[in-house]
């Protein structure tokens, strides 16, 4: 087997027991209650990590005037949800 292989292999290997450790525990696991409630808000900070620069930035800076099409569009959107 060449590396490749076994780096795929080795992957795999990992993935599984990383996501087999929390499906076969002997007993209840107990979440903290704080990391519960930052789990719950997660998908949202995500989703500004993800939209936030796209929309406030132009090739790295900052927009130039407030008469970019994405505010209107963000406004637009926002109203609409």
């Amino acid at each position: 087997m060449n590396e490749v292989s076994w780096t795929i292999l080795g992957l795999g290997v990992v993935t599984l027991v990383a996501r087999g450790f929390f499906l076969f525990p002997e007993r209840a696991l107990r979440v903290p209650e704080r990391l519960e409630r930052a789990l719950q808000v997660a998908p949202l900070a995500a989703l500004v990590a993800v939209l936030v620069p796209e929309i406030a930035l132009v090739q790295g800076e900052l927009l130039g005037t407030w008469r970019d099409a994405r505010l209107p569009a963000v406004a637009a959107a926002t109203a609409w949800y």
